[in-house]
């Protein structure tokens, strides 16, 4: 009895019904699949100025185990003084690769060989907003 009921459809039909069903699936799938690219392409710098900014973070954290390490070497009395010798090192490092050193390595070429411009950064753009990816993260990373 469910035999009768049952309707009969060729190879053919069946083939065609579903290529038709492929088809219709396959342009919901592109139109989702572009709307998530357009997405993963709009984070993409973001997600690079996070990763920069964590290995950033992960060298500063090496500074501090190299200082723990000059901390249990030297004479107790004379732990104060080298932890203070290291961020002194790790500050004044900062401040003088801020004022000349990323200048000379990404400023503008002079002869081909060193830079000549953004000494203290000055090219990079320091306000809020729409303004593009500021250049910071480079800084801190390097």
């Amino acid at each position: 009895h469910i035999h009768a009921a049952m309707a009969t459809y060729t190879s053919t039909q069946v083939d065609d019904a579903i290529a038709k069903a492929i088809a219709e699936n396959n342009d919901a799938w592109n139109v989702t699949f572009n709307a998530l690219q357009s997405q993963v392409d709009g984070n993409g710098r973001d997600m690079d100025i996070a990763w920069l900014v964590i290995c950033g973070a992960l060298v500063f954290f090496m500074q501090a185990g190299f200082a723990m390490l000059e901390a249990g070497i030297v004479h107790p009395k004379n732990v104060t003084n080298i932890l203070f010798k290291n961020m002194i090192d790790a500050s004044i490092a900062a401040l003088c690769f801020w004022l000349v050193g990323y200048g000379l390595a990404y400023g503008d070429d002079k002869g081909g060989f060193i830079g000549g411009s953004n000494f203290a950064l000055e090219d990079v753009y320091n306000g809020a907003g729409g303004g593009g990816s500021d250049g910071w993260e480079g800084w801190f990373f390097q």
